[in-house]
């Protein structure tokens, strides 16, 4: 049994339930996972060459979506002016949409939408609210050109968003929801999202940073060499059965227990109804967080006290659990790495057999078997090494936009 000591300003518990609730939504507890996934997120930003693209993914509820606000808050500053001759153009260092609904279907109109959507949030181009003249009547001198907003060509807007990111410096560009532009049941639509992506990184020499969940992971690695990049950021569920990651997954319930401003709140924790909530969410912090505000919004409303028992009834259904549950299992076996052994078995393998036209000199050596440690003795995980950067780039105690 834990006891759960009270985090939040006493002031809130005579505040409204709007503003009770608005307190607790915005709050963001820290807690291992997120700070390592983030911290690595930062070092794949900061550190790889430009125009890379950088892959943030893990199960639905996990929280990569949060990872991306923080880069988005951490990452974007005050616009400011730049002379350009007599043009005057803002400053737009980091942008972030989220990709739309696509309808099992990637094509151009598609595109057109999300290309749309990009300059809309750079909030300098209103594209539905220009007067559209025609070319021959005026010229255009500003380096951003202007799309007809009643005739969107993709190829125009492509352009549009190229030198707008150009003239705009902007170094960062954020997709939300990223699985949707890889969709697996349509293979040529994958192929037409990666094309253009790369297309944008390279011209523009900004860092693309796709966030999804693990059908994105699905979709990319089998027609994309994205592993071979090594910008991966893998933000993983906790494991109940293991001893370490039950205790983090508990330390973020106690903590966001504690910020609930209700009179009528838990103030103890039985380990077997942590366990039960870690199983009801399959250990994402994120899937916990929504189903907190739900049962603090019923209690708000009702008057009801904070049980375990309250609190469980607005976990998830155990079939929807279930169906998270196996595609996280099948994500992470997309994360194993192979062991030593495996690529040493295969290099033995290859230079084994006599290699036709080459032979060994007269006085030089047959090259000896490779040695080293043996492989498959903890087996490694894809997207979660340890970051260089300052452990105090991952806070996450402050409330973000």
């Amino acid at each position: 049994m834990k006891i759960i000591t009270p985090a939040f300003d006493s002031k809130l518990l005579s505040a409204s339930a709007e503003e009770k609730i608005d307190y607790f939504k915005n709050k963001i507890v820290r807690h291992p996972r997120l700070e390592q996934s983030y911290n690595l997120a930062r070092e794949c930003i900061d550190f790889s060459d430009k125009g890379e693209i950088v892959w943030i993914v893990g199960p639905v509820g996990v929280g990569t979506s949060q990872i991306g606000r923080k880069l988005w808050s951490d990452s974007r500053h005050t616009v400011s002016e730049l002379d350009e001759g007599d043009i005057s153009a803002s400053r737009s260092p980091c942008i972030a949409v989220t990709a739309p609904d696509h309808a099992d279907r990637i094509d151009t109109k598609y595109w057109t939408r999300l290309l749309g959507d990009i300059l809309h949030a750079h909030g300098d181009i209103l594209i539905d609210r220009k007067m559209y003249v025609l070319p021959n009547q005026f010229t255009l001198t500003h380096p951003i050109p202007y799309v007809d907003p009643r005739n969107r060509d993709f190829d125009a807007l492509k352009y549009a968003v190229i030198s707008m990111m150009q003239h705009r410096q902007t170094k960062l560009l954020l997709i939300n929801q990223a699985d949707r532009l890889l969709p697996e049941s349509h293979p040529g639509g994958c192929l037409r999202s990666l094309q253009i992506l790369r297309d944008l990184a390279a011209q523009t020499d900004a860092r693309i940073v796709l966030i999804g969940s693990y059908q994105l992971a699905h979709a990319a690695c089998t027609r994309n060499n994205w592993l071979h990049r090594q910008q991966t950021v893998h933000l993983r569920r906790y494991d109940h059965k293991n001893p370490q990651e039950f205790k983090s997954y508990a330390q973020a319930l106690i903590n966001l227990l504690a910020e609930m401003p209700i009179e009528n709140r838990l103030e103890a924790l039985s380990v077997e109804a942590a366990k039960d909530l870690c199983i009801s969410t399959v250990g994402c912090v994120g899937t916990l967080k929504r189903a907190l505000t739900q049962a603090f919004q019923h209690a708000l409303r009702t008057g009801e006290k904070m049980t375990e028992d309250f609190i469980l009834q607005f976990a998830p259904y155990n079939k929807v659990a279930l169906e998270i549950a196996e595609d996280a299992r099948r994500g992470e076996r997309l994360f194993l790495d192979v062991s030593l052994d495996e690529v040493r078995n295969v290099l033995n393998a290859t230079t084994a057999e006599p290699t036709r036209g080459i032979r060994n000199g007269p006085g030089k050596p047959i090259p000896k078997k490779a040695t080293g440690s043996p492989g498959g003795i903890s087996q490694r995980r894809i997207g979660e090494r340890n970051s260089s950067r300052d452990p105090s780039g991952g806070a996450h105690d402050s409330q973000h936009p």
